[in-house]
């Protein structure tokens, strides 16, 4: 497909973590081993495009695609997509995301005749009203079918005397306490690991009676060459009092899962463990810890803790382009109705 000098190619599976280490944008939904695990999840299958201008790479694209059954179209859904920051060049101009998104929608929704959906990755901080007008311009329109995304990120390019600066005087006050209260730290991977930390998130799960759409055992289950998984266990006279869960892939470490006991609460083993997944991930050379999503409505007390951090608030909306005929409407019918029907449930 070409469309004013700008190409769209797909690619092969095993080529996509070359590409995708090539963009200072990719977070692990768009890594090969989550997103393939992903798109398994719900039957879809994920594809990878490279859109090249002048034969140079400028975006490129893990896309999810679900087909209705006994159709050859469906939904197409980029999450934390499409990658448009290289590593090796300078951000993209408003001309340049125009013209990627309009090579996205000229393939899977023309060509292909999907309803294609996408977010940008937050932690690229793109300017919401002009990624909004350059969406519209492209054939795309705000949609709640699918959740957009709002965090807190920390850059990790500080000292460590800046980011302690940064932090509110209350949360730098529980972290003090928390390094003065005989923490300990245990970190890794694998079975015994996720053991500890299982039966510290399933009696706070049980305890708060919430659930997770996508829980920790999947991501335990991932294993692939661009997306890295680790458990923190802070300790409290040899007991685990607390613990979270970091995925890694690219540049940016995302906090996923947490759970703190009982016995940790007092001692603030939240604080502790929160400092030391960002010392962690700054010795290592990334660039962003990504705080995981805040919700001030749903979850204030988290939005509150992770806000007080100082970090760089990011978030990133959901935009949707439909084919023309009547096969959109149809289907959004039916999303509509198997969403009642999951709520109830």
């Amino acid at each position: 497909m070409n469309m004013a000098a700008t190409t769209l190619r797909f690619v092969a599976a095993e080529a996509w973590p070359a590409v995708g280490r090539g963009f200072r944008d990719l977070t692990f939904e768009q890594s090969l081993c989550y997103g393939q695990a992903a798109a398994a999840r719900i039957g879809a299958v994920a594809r990878f495009v490279v859109i090249e201008q002048a034969g140079s790479p400028i975006a490129a694209a893990q896309v999810r695609v679900k087909p209705v059954p006994g159709l050859r179209r469906g939904i197409a859904w980029l999450p934390s997509g499409p990658l448009l920051h290289p590593i090796a060049g300078p951000g993209p101009d408003k001309r340049l995301v125009q013209d990627v998104l309009m090579a996205l929608c000229q393939q899977f929704v023309t060509e292909d005749g999907h309803i294609m959906r996408f977010r940008l990755p937050a932690i690229a901080c793109h300017d919401p009203a002009e990624i909004a007008g350059l969406a519209s311009l492209s054939g795309f329109s705000p949609t709640f079918r699918v959740p957009g995304y709002r965090s807190i990120a920390i850059g990790l390019s500080q000292s460590h005397d800046q980011l302690m600066a940064q932090l509110h005087g209350k949360w730098r006050t529980d972290l003090r306490f928390a390094q003065k209260s005989g923490l300990a730290l245990d970190h890794g991977t694998g079975p015994a690991f996720e053991a500890r930390f299982m039966a510290m998130f399933e009696t706070v799960q049980a305890t708060k009676g919430f659930k997770t759409d996508i829980g920790p055992h999947f991501h335990f289950g991932l294993t692939g060459p661009d997306y890295a998984l680790e458990i923190l266990i802070a300790t409290k006279d040899g007991r685990d009092v607390a613990g979270i869960v970091v995925g890694t892939a690219g540049q940016t470490a995302n906090y996923l899962f947490g759970a703190t006991s009982e016995a940790g609460r007092p001692v603030r083993a939240g604080y502790f463990l929160t400092w030391e997944g960002i010392r962690l991930a700054k010795e290592r050379g990334l660039a962003w810890y990504d705080l995981g999503g805040v919700d001030p409505v749903g979850n204030p007390d988290v939005a509150r803790f992770k806000e007080r951090m100082g970090g760089v608030a990011i978030g990133a909306a959901a935009f949707e382009a439909r084919p023309k005929g009547l096969f959109p409407v149809v289907l959004g019918g039916l999303e509509t109705i198997r969403a009642g029907w999951k709520q109830r449930a």
